[in-house]
């Protein structure tokens, strides 16, 4: 995701990524970047609070900040990045409105979508399942879908 974002830092974007953290070589949660901002949210932890996925406690009200930050910024992008639609992520309805939403809006959306949601988001758009061997190709697929579509 990230290189696709510099491929296109030309045009106006919006949208999070969800880098890990971590102390060391132990990740020790993940964080929530404002693509317009630059502002961080925590996204989740293994010492926070709230509901849990594997060992990491989620932190709702983070998601919801981040959506209210992220929605001032749609309308004047060219393209949106989600990265990504995932089972933290989702623990927050306001996350889940905002993704339906950018869904029905006439702009680019790229977002990563966990293997286990294609099921339920697989039909907003093309799907490319990304492999460690296939990294480049789909990234000149993605970028010829966005030529196409501006």
């Amino acid at each position: 995701m990230a290189r696709l974002i510099e491929d296109v830092q030309a045009r106006r974007i919006a949208g999070l990524s969800t880098p890990e953290v971590r102390r060391g070589r132990n990740r020790v949660g993940f964080k929530m970047i404002d693509l317009v901002t630059g502002a961080e949210e925590v996204l989740a932890s293994t010492s926070g609070k709230g509901p849990t996925v594997a060992k990491y406690h989620v932190n709702v009200e983070g998601i919801d900040e981040m959506v209210r930050r992220i929605e001032a910024s749609i309308d004047a992008a060219h393209f949106i990045f989600v990265d990504e639609i995932g089972k933290m992520e989702l623990f927050s309805s306001s996350f889940e409105k905002f993704i339906e939403h950018v869904f029905t809006l006439d702009k680019p959306v790229i977002a990563v979508v966990h293997r286990n949601l294609v099921s339920r988001y697989g039909n907003k758009g093309k799907v490319f399942v990304l492999r460690r061997d296939n990294f480049e190709e789909v990234r000149q697929s993605i970028l010829a879908e966005l030529r196409r579509a501006t």
